[in-house]
């Protein structure tokens, strides 16, 4: 596996955002040799996910620090890729970096998602500033 040119926690941490990226939207625009480690780690975690048994589930929520994402791809994606044994993502060569002239592909699935519904953002309230509690020396 290729380095990257980060340590192995920023590695790790890059993968799984990518590969929930690729979970979430079905598609992926990043460099060709990203691209072929995500593919690779993405079909071994579909094929984990045919399985479909809690074990797995929680194996790749484990992989993937997220329960959503392994619940979608054991309910959504498995099953829509369940026709095939392996080659569930092909990568597709799409431009040239004009910064540093790198090779820059999109990862997509086989076959499309269907979408994803708009998450809901949740307003959160500005918290009060803190009231300073002065007392009064005695003179």
């Amino acid at each position: 596996m290729q380095k990257f040119n980060r340590n192995y926690n920023q590695r790790k941490a890059l993968f799984k955002s990518q590969l929930q990226s690729l979970i979430t939207w079905g598609k992926l625009t990043t460099t060709q040799p990203k691209a072929k480690v995500i593919k690779r780690m993405f079909d071994k975690l579909v094929t984990q996910a045919f399985k479909g048994t809690v074990a797995a589930r929680r194996l790749l929520a484990g992989k993937l620090s997220s329960q959503e994402h392994a619940d979608r791809l054991v309910d959504v994606i498995a099953p829509l890729l369940s026709d095939r044994k392996s080659g569930f993502t092909t990568i597709q060569k799409t431009s040239v970096r004009r910064g540093d002239a790198v090779v820059l592909s999109t990862l997509k699935l086989v076959k499309d998602l269907p979408v994803v519904e708009e998450v809901k953002e949740v307003k959160k309230e500005k918290a009060k500033p803190a009231v300073k509690k002065t007392t009064k020396k005695a003179k």
